[in-house]
């Protein structure tokens, strides 16, 4: 099967979601940060093609401004505060053009390598520099808002699997720096993998593959990330949050709403009152309390059974 790094990490955050987008493919509207993302992308692109000369900002801007998605906003406020982020992107990335000191090797370089009999790599990186003393560097064009740690770029998975893709792309590439560079921030971080580094995350990506292929419960995993996933109206683990939003209340909804209040007030008594019988059977020394309305037991678990006179 051909498997991307989006496709790793969402199987790897949620089956369920996996499903959805990728064996269903279920479509989705258009998310603002994904076409702004795509949009600085192309501006990006149109830039590094004309390598080793600089285009005017003006230039840049102008093909930005050509190609705005004016009708994805939801208010005039909002088009006007993301046309201000991408202008400052863009203004920052024009800054930190410098030609003649690095040959560009490739420009969104997609690729499909095999990792290994049953499966494929495929992906596209932004930018391949070859630098003068021999060292190859990629470059990400990040638009995301937060800025992470030196610590996690260390750990990104996705820029393992690149140095791997990049030593299969360009076997001459012995030293390789990976480096994101944030525009908002205008903000460049780099890291480096090893050869034994790249090996694993290459192993974790066949050992992906193969569960995807032996999947078939495809079952829903809570995340961080569940509150902005786009399929939360067909997730069991999100459906009734959605539906309690849109729906107007019925009866039935409010008999459920009770029911489950009680089962809530319920187990939290529970949970008060649990502690203080384990306290009582072990000062004791019992395992067993025989009561008018019916007999707790504790088993070999630590659990309390209830059963009836």
């Amino acid at each position: 099967m051909k498997i991307s790094y989006s496709a790793f990490d969402c199987y790897n955050r949620c089956p369920l979601q996996y499903k959805f987008s990728y064996v269903e493919r279920i479509k989705v509207p258009d998310k603002i940060e994904l076409v702004f993302g795509g949009l600085i992308h192309k501006v990006v692109q149109q830039a590094l093609r004309q390598d080793p000369i600089i285009p005017p900002v003006e230039e840049l801007n102008k093909f930005l401004l050509g190609n705005w998605p004016k009708d994805l906003f939801k208010n005039e406020l909002e088009e006007k505060q993301y046309k201000e982020l991408a202008l400052t992107m863009i203004r920052n990335f024009h800054a930190s053009l410098k030609p003649n000191l690095r040959q560009i090797a490739a420009i969104e370089k997609r690729f499909q390598i095999p990792l290994s009999e049953r499966h494929t790599l495929s992906g596209a990186i932004d930018r391949i520099d070859k630098l003068p003393i021999g060292t190859y560097e990629l470059i990400d064009y990040k638009t995301s808002k937060k800025l992470p740690t030196q610590d996690e770029v260390d750990r990104d998975k996705q820029l393992g699997i690149y140095h791997w893709a990049i030593g299969n792309l360009w076997p001459e590439a012995k030293d390789v720096n990976l480096t994101l560079y944030f525009l908002k921030h205008n903000e460049q971080i780099t890291t480096k993998r090893d050869e034994y580094q790249a090996e694993q995350i290459k192993n974790e990506f066949i050992e992906t593959a193969d569960k995807i292929d032996k999947e078939k419960d495809w079952r829903p995993k809570q995340n961080g990330l569940c509150d902005w996933c786009d399929y939360q109206h067909l997730c069991p683990l999100m459906k009734q949050k959605i539906q309690k939003a849109e729906m107007p209340t019925s009866e039935e909804a409010l008999k459920i709403d009770d029911m489950i209040a009680d089962y809530i007030a319920a187990r939290q008594k529970i949970d008060e009152l649990e502690p203080k019988i384990h306290d009582h059977f072990d000062k004791e020394k019992i395992e067993k309390f025989y009561h008018d309305n019916g007999n707790v037991t504790r088993l070999k678990n630590k659990k309390l059974s209830v059963s009836k006179k």
